[in-house]
C-alpha cells in the first residue's frame, strides 16, 4: 500500500480512539491531524532506519526499498546517512536505487563515491542512479566508467549515458562501438541527432558491421529522429554495410513503420532489401 493511503487509513481508524475522540458532528482540528501525520511519518521512517542499520542484510535491503517508497525528507536523509557510513553490497544496491527515486543535489557526491566501489554490481547501480542527475559531476562519473575494466559496468555506464543524454560520452561510446559492444550502440542511438548519425555512419570499416548496423537501425526506428531526409541518409548508410545484419536492421524498420503515409526512407529501405534478398537482380 502506498504510504499516503496507509497513513490515511491509519488516521481513519484512529478517529475512534480517545486521542482523536471528537464531539458528534465535529472533525479533528487541522493542527491535530498535521501532528498525527508528522508523528506517523517519523515513526515509520525510524523503524526502517533501525532495520537498515541492522546486521540482517536481507531485512536491511527490504528497509532500503521501503525508505525509497516514502516520499519524505527524513527517509531520503536516512538513505544518504547509511550510504555515508558504508553498507554491504547487497544492501548498498537497493539503497542506491531507493535514493534515486527522489533525486536531490546532495546525492551526487555519495553516488560518485559508490561509482568507484570495489564491487561491480554496486558500481553499476551507482551509475544507473547518476543518470537521473543533470549535474556535470554526475556526468563525468558516467563518462569515466565507460573505461571500466568490467563489461557489465561499462554496459551500465553506456545505458546511463543514453538515459541521461550525456553528450560528452559520445567519443568513448564510439570507441566501445569499435569493439562491438552492443550497449554503446543503444546509447549512441538514443543520443543521435542527424550530425551524430552521419558521424556514426562514417565509422564503416572501423566498427564491426553487426554493431554498426544495429546502431544505425536503432536510430532509424526512433519516432523522434528526423527530418525525413536524415532518415534516408541512415537507410543508405545501412545499405552500404555488407553484413546480413544490415538487411535485418532495414527489415525491422519496414516492420515498424506503416506503409501510409508513404515515406521516402521506407521506399529506399524496401529497394535495398529487395535487391539484397534477390541477389542484386
Amino acid at each position: 500500500m502506498a504510504y499516503g493511503k496507509w497513513l490515511l487509513a491509519s488516521l481513519v481508524l484512529a478517529v475512534g480512539t480517545p486521542a482523536f475522540a471528537q464531539p458528534a458532528g465535529k472533525v479533528a482540528p487541522k493542527k491535530a491531524v498535521a501532528k498525527a501525520v508528522a508523528k506517523a511519518t517519523v515513526s515509520d521512517v525510524g523503524a526502517e532506519v533501525a532495520a537498515l542499520g541492522g546486521v540482517d542484510v536481507e531485512v536491511a535491503a527490504r528497509a532500503a526499498d521501503k525508505l525509497g517508497a516514502l516520499d519524505a525528507p527524513a527517509a531520503h536523509d536516512a538513505l544518504l546517512d547509511a550510504l555515508a557510513m558504508g553498507l554491504a553490497p547487497s544492501v548498498a544496491v537497493p539503497a542506491i536505487n531507493a535514493l534515486a527515486l527522489h533525486p536531490a543535489p546532495p546525492d551526487v557526491g555519495a553516488l560518485r563515491r559508490y561509482a568507484g566501489h570495489h564491487n561491480p554490481a554496486v558500481r553499476s547501480a551507482a551509475l544507473g542512479a547518476l543518470a537521473m542527475y543533470p549535474d556535470p559531476i554526475a556526468q563525468a562519473a558516467v563518462v569515466a566508467a565507460l573505461h571500466d575494466p568490467v563489461g557489465n559496468v561499462r554496459n551500465a555506464a553506456a545505458a546511463a549515458a543514453g538515459r541521461g543524454h550525456v553528450r560528452s560520452a559520445v567519443d568513448p561510446l564510439l570507441l566501445l562501438l569499435a569493439r562491438g559492444e552492443e550497449s554503446s550502440a543503444r546509447a549512441l542511438a538514443v543520443l543521435a541527432d542527424p550530425d551524430l548519425a552521419r558521424k556514426i555512419a562514417d565509422q564503416l570499416g572501423h566498427v564491426p558491421d553487426p554493431a554498426l548496423a544495429s546502431c544505425l537501425g536503432l536510430i532509424l526506428k526512433r519516432a523522434d529522429f528526423g527530418p525525413e531526409a536524415a532518415r534516408v541518409e541512415v537507410v543508405r548508410a545501412i545499405g552500404k554495410i555488407a553484413d546480413q545484419a544490415a538487411v535485418a536492421a532495414l527489415t525491422d524498420y519496414l516492420d515498424a513503420v506503416p506503409k501510409n503515409p508513404p515515406r521516402p526512407s521506407r521506399k529506399e529501405a524496401e529497394m535495398i532489401v529487395e535487391a539484397r534478398l534477390g541477389g542484386g537482380k
